[in-house]
């Protein structure tokens, strides 16, 4: 069993089908042959049998009316006159006065006559012969006889044996039909599928951009087409993004390190007071913070994308939490000359370290890419559902092309990239992480030189704390 179920696993579709359809075509015409065959054989027999019946009755008519001996040699005349010269029909009558019997090549036990209603089988001359007996009882001169009649069934047997080879060749013949028939189905059905194969041998990370065809498919492959095609969408904007990904790493770090090295090439350029190495200490570290700044949010990143959620959300406040942070960015926002307004205010359920990272991030990338002297505008809204937080700040419009990159790794639009050495590209895509550990979402959009950019969250109900611990 394990064998064939083996062969079978190894068969292609095309060819599973075609056997299913051979079992199928098996079982059914099968049954049909055979039902066939039976009613057939059964109609034979029928008409086999009402003929002998109907013989028998002419004879056993003129039998039963011979009561003489005198009439009895002019019946067994008539009988000698019908009874078929090729043997095809004998007649015997049986009695204990031999001057009342009428002679045939075969003899019938009286025993036998009360079975199957008078019905028998009989070998006559190698051919097999039915018979049909019946006691008379006896009339004047005439005493009790048997009445028999043997019909040769060569004829009815030859026709069921035709009837035999017709039904196993129409089984035989059907079948293979069915067989080659469904095959070529199967082919024909599941040509869209070796399309699609030959399609997708020539994906390779050369052409990214290829796609599965989707037209003049069936509807079972459409699906399946369009949701291997996104699958190859998202495939490729991580491959590019993977693509890109030791380069953005090799420039953050490069500007660091390079700091590093040269300074420290100056320093050894000659012989340095320990004021003057001191301070070189001093730059190198503050570089090494910025590398260790770097390195710790790529791992954040990497958390988060593995999945992490925030634990430990409590019911917080956003205006309290944005003043917070106004707060620690005073410096920042007294070096720009820039002016915090916050309007409204809701509760949500957040792990506050993380909420006051991406809070700080969104201000300091406000300050730091918005208009000198202007004001940071905080706005808070919310419904039953969901609370918005947008950062609204005026500066240089943002490219329609560059927003749906904007929270991605170490994304800078060309300007930004003029001031690299004061910002790695990390700030966004951290708010974005940080905002999908609480099942939020981001958003951003720039017009008319006013820039948004903001996230939501599922409401707080005081009702449903939810609590997460």
């Amino acid at each position: 069993m394990k064998k064939l179920t083996s062969c079978f696993d190894n068969l292609s579709i095309a060819n599973r089908l075609a056997v299913m359809y051979a079992l199928v075509a098996t079982v059914v015409l099968s049954v049909i042959v055979v039902v066939l065959y039976i009613l057939e054989t059964t109609e034979i027999n029928r008409y086999q049998t009402a003929e002998m019946k109907s013989r028998f009755k002419i004879i056993e008519e003129h039998v039963a009316e011979t009561t003489t001996a005198k009439d009895w040699k002019h019946l067994v005349k008539n009988l000698q006159e019908i009874m078929i010269p090729d043997g095809g029909l004998y007649i015997l009558i049986q009695s204990d006065d031999p001057a009342f019997s009428f002679a045939a090549p075969y003899r019938v036990d009286r025993s036998q006559i009360s079975k199957n209603n008078g019905f028998g089988k009989i070998s006559v001359k190698g051919n097999m012969h039915r018979t049909l007996s019946k006691i008379l009882p006896p009339a004047g001169e005439r005493p009790e006889v048997i009445l028999s009649i043997a019909i040769d069934t060569y004829f009815y047997e030859e026709e069921n044996l035709w009837l035999d080879v017709a039904f196993g060749s129409l089984l035989i013949i059907g079948i293979t039909t069915i067989v080659w028939l469904g095959w070529l189905i199967a082919r024909f059905s599941l040509a869209p599928v070796d399309t699609l194969s030959r399609h997708a041998e020539s994906l390779s990370p050369q052409n990214l951009s290829a796609r599965l065809p989707n037209t003049r498919l069936p509807t079972e492959l459409s699906g399946l087409v369009l949701s291997f095609n996104g699958a190859l969408e998202r495939l490729e904007q991580s491959y590019l993004r993977l693509s890109t990904f030791n380069a953005d790493v090799a420039h953050e770090l490069r500007t660091p390190l390079g700091n590093l090295i040269g300074a420290t090439e100056v320093a050894l350029s000659r012989p340095r007071s320990n004021e003057e190495l001191q301070d070189v200490m001093a730059s190198n570290l503050e570089e090494l913070e910025r590398l260790r700044t770097i390195i710790n949010d790529m791992l954040f990143l990497a958390r988060a994308e593995q999945g992490e959620l925030a634990i430990n959300q409590v019911p917080t406040s956003l205006a309290s939490e944005i003043n917070k942070t106004a707060e620690f960015l005073d410096v920042i926002f007294e070096e720009h000359r820039n002016r915090l307004e916050v309007a409204g205010d809701a509760l949500v359920l957040a792990e506050q370290s993380l909420l006051k990272r991406a809070l700080t991030n969104l201000l300091n990338n406000a300050v730091t890419h918005g208009r000198p002297d202007s004001t940071v505008k905080v706005e808070i809204t919310s419904d039953e559902k969901r609370v918005t937080l947008t950062v609204i700040n005026r500066g240089p419009d943002i490219p329609a092309e560059d927003l749906p990159n904007l929270f991605n790794r170490f994304y800078r639009t060309s300007k930004e990239r003029k001031n690299s050495d004061n910002n790695h590209g990390l700030g966004l895509a951290i708010v974005k992480a940080i905002i999908e550990m609480h099942n939020g979402e981001v958003f951003a959009c720039s017009d008319n030189g006013i820039i948004k950019i903001g996230f939501r969250l599922p409401a707080y109900s005081v009702d449903n704390p939810q609590t997460i611990d």
